[in-house]
Order: structure tokens, then sequence, then C-alpha cells
């Protein structure tokens, strides 16, 4: 009953039609490029011409549509370079079943690593795959497939050459867009109810990786995107100091303008043009910060400040290169570069038990049975395109996906767009077409399928089948049943990436206490070195815990994501705890890295600041994570209260006071026991969940 009602629930996430379009400048660029292709083979008066132009910069353009990171001349360029030499490859194995079958798994191996660097990339690497496919199987001989990729290579020309048309927008475009998501995040977070929302990581994390892109010889152009990065971080941290320890008096009402200041840094950083806040807002918050002589208040309008004057100093370039933005992202402004780090990141999945590699190798095994099933039903008794497989393999390798509920929901929509869209194309093939007027019909269903490729499958699916299947069908000169095929083999297809998935799958459930466990290892070596540096001004390593919040910020990202994903899986034994509980360890973990935020924040910065007394607590906080992870992994049983009792022993034994702060704002013992106090809860609270599991067996840590 729960596969049946997970289906249900997945395949009605799948069908939804969702409001997302690419930007507009981007969808006519695509458009453009079609249609010049389309042009290109009137005036040619070949068929085939126009339509492998075409075909080369429909998929080029489609490249250009998915979530660009870097510069849109770099995508357009490394898509068609990846496109056209795959058609080349394409073309030379024609004729040769096992070398073809064999540099397909190999290509859908890649492109399933290439699923490391994140969905949009592995989506490009599909699309690269398929001028493999397309030419191998199309293509009546060696010659003629060779013809039909060169034709293919100058459509996806002609996608890298509107790229070079005006208007341009702002400079560093990819990474603006991210940093105003970035800041208006932050926006939300700082009125939301829920404190918990300052502790998503997705955005930090999209921001971090944009700018990660840059090569080093455009970086210091960049600066002060580099510093608005660095700033979100501390706007965060100051936000926590203010959401969990101040007092509330007047806190709505400052926190209310804090969000219009990062509403405007947001809009200025996203658009390259200047934006002011309202100067009620600025007022209210030094104010506030006045009345509030702590760090909290005075920390986050410093912040802001800074934002705002590195955000209106991001609309000059001129101005980058005077700023000095490592100090405040550590590593990153002087990183490594993105080939050698793009090359470690994959090596790492390089493993049996990494997601990402199992995914590869099923990617790998389904696409080349999809191709031999497809090659031995292509025929569908007359109506199809007999021996030629490439349709259903396509389609198991754009719904194949590593999670569960992406696989299910996009077979859904996929299989259900291809038959409105077969029925579409089966309609449009009924009357005559004058060659002006098939070149113009196609243009405009490649344009739908531009508009639409963001508001889900069954769009997307519904254009895409019916230009694709209007175009070849009357360039091969194919009847119009033959659009029926084309719908038959896609569910066929989508019903196999389900099948693998199901056979060899990847439950992110089963990963949630491999991912738990290894947090809380980071953890580990995060909060007894913060406590350490409350026995002396210094005495905390600021390097080691930057490197170590970032990683726990990697971690709980894939934590959260994780988790997210397993609420779409039909079986909860998959994993120690039920969905209630899996929510529970989200929130509680986002509750232990506030803590460890506010101790990090609050570190002494003069001898009066001092608490050397804590250090007492690292060991036995170090004793404690080390069980809580090995239980978190199914290793062992952890009891709660543990942690409680040597804190409650620590305390009366130290006769350190329950106060807050001075009227100075300085870190006084009673602050640094507050914090202490806050993180003990957390982490016993942490430990109660990871304790109540509901199966008694073990489950090993991927």
């Amino acid at each position: 009953m729960r596969w049946w009602s997970s289906l249900i629930r997945i395949g009605r996430d799948g069908l939804r039609i969702q409001r997302a379009f690419a930007a507009p400048s981007s969808i006519a660029r695509a458009v453009l490029a079609v249609l010049l292709a389309t042009v290109l083979g009137l005036l040619l008066d070949d068929p085939v011409a126009g339509a492998m132009a075409s075909v080369g910069a429909f998929i080029c353009g489609v490249g250009t549509l998915v979530s660009p990171l870097r510069h849109p001349v770099v995508n357009a360029f490394g898509m068609a370079a990846a496109f056209s030499t795959t058609a080349v490859l394409g073309a030379l194995v024609h004729g040769t079943t096992w070398a073809f079958l064999l540099l397909l798994g190999v290509a859908a191996f890649a492109t399933g690593l290439w699923r490391t660097l994140g969905v949009a990339s592995g989506i490009r690497g599909c699309l690269a795959v398929i001028g493999l496919m397309i030419t191998a199987d199309l293509a009546p001989g060696v010659h003629a497939g060779l013809v039909m990729a060169g034709w293919i290579a100058v459509g996806t020309g002609l996608v890298v050459v509107v790229q070079l048309l005006p208007p341009y927008g702002p400079r560093f475009a990819a990474q603006r867009r991210a940093l105003g998501a970035l800041y208006r995040s932050l926006a939300e977070a700082s009125v939301a109810a829920d404190p918990a929302a300052l502790g998503v990581t997705a955005p930090f994390t999209a921001a971090r990786q944009t700018l990660d892109l840059l090569p080093q010889f455009s970086r210091p152009a960049a600066a002060a995107l580099f510093g608005l990065l660095g700033e979100a971080e501390r706007i965060r941290r100051a936000l926590h100091t203010v959401r969990l320890t101040e007092p509330a008096a007047g806190n709505q009402e400052a926190l209310a303008a804090a969000a219009q200041v990062l509403g405007t840094v947001s809009r200025t950083v996203a658009s390259g043009r200047g934006h002011r806040s309202a100067d009620a807002a600025g007022s209210l918050l030094e104010s506030w910060a006045a009345a509030l002589p702590v760090r909290g208040p005075r920390d986050l309008a410093a912040r802001l400040r800074q934002a705002e004057q590195l955000a209106r100093s991001s609309t000059d370039d001129r101005l980058g290169d005077v700023l000095e933005p490592h100090a405040e992202v550590p590593g990153l402004y002087a990183g490594t570069p993105s080939v050698a780090r793009t090359a470690r990141r994959i090596r790492a999945q390089l493993r049996p038990q990494s997601p990402i590699f199992r995914h590869a190798v099923r990617l790998a095994v389904a696409v080349v049975v999809a191709e031999v099933i497809g090659r031995s039903i292509g025929g569908w008794g007359g109506l199809g395109i007999s021996a030629h497989g490439f349709w259903v393999a396509l389609t198991t390798m754009l719904v194949l996906f590593p999670e569960y509920g992406h696989t299910v929901a996009r077979a859904w929509g996929r299989a259900a767009g291809a038959v409105l869209g077969g029925v579409l194309a089966w309609a449009l093939s009924l009357p005559h077409w004058s060659p002006g007027g098939l070149a113009a019909l196609s243009v405009v269903l490649a344009t739908a399928s531009f508009v639409t490729l963001r508001t889900g499958q069954l769009m997307l699916n519904l254009w895409l089948t019916t230009w694709i299947v209007f175009l070849i069908h009357h360039v091969g000169g194919l009847p119009g049943p033959t659009a029926w095929a084309r719908a038959a083999d896609t569910v066929v297809g989508a019903a196999l990436a389900v099948l693998v998935f199901l056979v060899w799958p990847t439950w992110s459930a089963r990963r949630v206490p491999g991912l738990l466990a290894e947090w809380l290892r980071v953890q580990d070596r995060l909060l007894p070195e913060l406590l350490t540096g409350y026995a002396d001004v210094g005495a905390a390593d600021r390097a080691a815990v930057d490197a170590l919040r970032t990683r726990s910020r990697q971690l709980r990202g894939h934590l959260t994501a994780a988790v997210e994903q397993s609420h779409a899986e039909p079986a909860e034994h998959r994993c120690p705890w039920s969905g209630a509980q899996l929510e529970q360890i989200r929130t509680q973990v986002s509750t232990v890295a506030g803590c460890a935020t506010l101790l990090g924040e609050n570190l002494p910065r003069t001898p009066q600041d001092t608490v050397p007394e804590l250090t007492e607590l690292v060991d036995p906080l170090h004793e404690h994570l080390t069980a809580l992870a090995r239980a978190a992994a199914g290793a062992e049983t952890v009891a709660p209260g543990a942690l409680r009792r040597a804190f409650d022993s620590f305390t009366a034994r130290s006769g350190l006071p329950a106060g807050t702060t001075d009227g100075s704002g300085s870190v006084t013992a009673g602050r640094a026991v507050a914090l202490s106090t806050a993180t003990v809860d957390a982490v016993e609270a942490l430990t109660a969940t990871i304790a109540a599991r509901h199966r008694p067996r073990r489950h090993a840590a991927a």
C-alpha cells in the first residue's frame, strides 16, 4: 500500500506544471540559432542539412538554458564541442554494433560521474551523449553520418555565435544571480518564524560554487562579489546571535529593517545596478544597535553597512581590484584552478560505496540495455523506425536519476508528455506542408520547447516530442502514424529506468546514517576546538575552525537533501528512523550548527573574556560525540543524559555564573556558560532522537 501511495504522490509531482522560465534574452538567443539553422536548410534546399543543423542548434541551445553557471559563451562552446564530438564518434562506429554499444556504455558511465558536479551538469552530459545516438542510429552509412555530424556542428556553432550578440547584461551574471539568491534567502530567514531557516546551506553552496568557477585572471575584478559572499556568512552568524541570544524587545522591527536592507543588496547585486534601501530602515537599525550595546546588534548593523557598500562597489568593475576579499572568504579567492578541483571531485567518487559511482554504473548498463531493447522493438509492427533504439535509450538516460523520487517523477511526466506530444505530432502530420511552412512550424515548436524547458517534464516533453517527431518524420518521409511509435518508445524507456532503479536502488534514506555519522565526526573536532578557544585569546585555530565549518556546511547540505529525498521513498524500513524522526534530526542538526556558530562568534577578544574552566568540557564532549557518531552509523547504542550529567557536575564544581553580558558587551563567564548549556541541550536532544531507532537491527554506514 505504501508503494502505491508513493507512486501516486510522486506521479502527481511529475505531472505538476511549474511557473519557471529561463531568462527571455537566453530563450531569444536559442530561438535565433534554430531559426538561422532552419533558414540555412531552406537556402541550400537540403532537408537533411536543415534538420541536422536545427537539431544541433536545439540541443546546444537547451544546454545553454539549463542552470547556466559559467559565461554564456563558455557554456555554449563547451556544449557545442561535446555534442559535435559525440556526433562524429557515433558516425564512425555506425554499423559496428559491438563498438557502438561499448562506446555508449562508456559515455553513459562518464555522464553518470559528471553528475557529481550537479544536476545541470549531469543533464548537459546526457544531452552530449544524444549526439552519439543520433548519428550511430539514424545515419544510413559512415559517410552520411559524418555529413550529418558536420551539419550538427554547424548548428552548434550558430548557438555559440548568437551568444556574442547584444544585449550582454552585467558582467559575472551567473555569480550575481547566485549571490542575489543568497541575500534574498537571508532576507527571508531574518523574518522567518523558525530560527532554523538561518541554517539553510543550499544558497551558500550555490554561491560558492559559481564564484569558484571564475578563472584566476578574472577574480580581481570580481573582488566585491567574493567580499559579499564573506559578508553573507558573517551576517548569518550575526542573525543567529540576535535571534537566539539577544533580548526580544524591538528585535522584530529591527529584523524587518534588516530584511529590507538585505533585499536591496540582493537586487543591486543581481541586476548590477544600484538600488537604495529606505533611510528609515538604516536609521532604525542604528538606533536599535545603539540602544542594545551588545555584540549581536552591533555586528549585524556593521555587517549590513559593509554589505551595502560592497554591493554598490560591485556595480563598478574598476573598484573590484582594490578590495581584499580573501580575508573574508578563506581559501576561495586564490583557490585551486577549477579543472584540478573538478578532477579531484570526480576522482573522489571512484569507489564502490559512492552513490554517484553506483548511479554511473547503473546508468551505463541501463542505457545499453535500453538501446538493445529499442532496436529489438523499433519496428512496432511497421509504425516505427526498425533497427533503431535511440529513442528508448535517450529516454532511459534522461529519466534515470540517483534519487528514487526524481526518477519516478520524471518517468511519469516524460511518458505523459510523450503521449500528448505524439497526438499533437500525428495531428500536425495530416496536412501537406510546404518547405516554408514546415520550416516555420518547426521553429515555433522549438520555441515552445525552450519556453517550457523549466516548467516540468510534462510540458517540456509534449513540445519536444512534437518538434523532433515532426521534424525527423517529414525529413525522412515517414508516415504520420510513426508519431505513436515515438510515444511508445518513451513509455518503454521510462518504465525501464524505473525498473532498473528498483533492481539496483540507491535509497537516500540509507545514506542518512552515514552522512549523520560523518557530520558528527566533524562536530567532534569543531566543538572541542571552539571550547578550547575560551582558554585564552587566540587559543582557537581560526583557519582550522573555518575549514571545519565549511566541511560541516557541506555535509549538512548533503544530509538535508537526503532527508528530503527520503520522504518520497516508499518504505521507512530503509532507514533506522521514521520520517518524523528524520525531520527532528534535520532540525536538531541545524540547532547544533547554530550553537557552534554562536560559540565561534563569541570567542574571547580580551583577557577579561576568557573562561578557561570550559576546557574541562572538551573530553566529555569528545567522548560523547565519538560514541554518538558510532551510534548514528549503527555500530553501537548510546544512552541520552550522560553528557548532561557531566555538564551539571562541571557547573556545580566550577561555580560559574549563569548571567549573560555586561554593559560593554564583552563575553563574560555567564555568557560562555549559557552558550555551553545551549550546546549541551542541543546535543542531548539529538542524542535522544538518534537513540530512538524504530528498528533494533544494526545499520552499517555507507
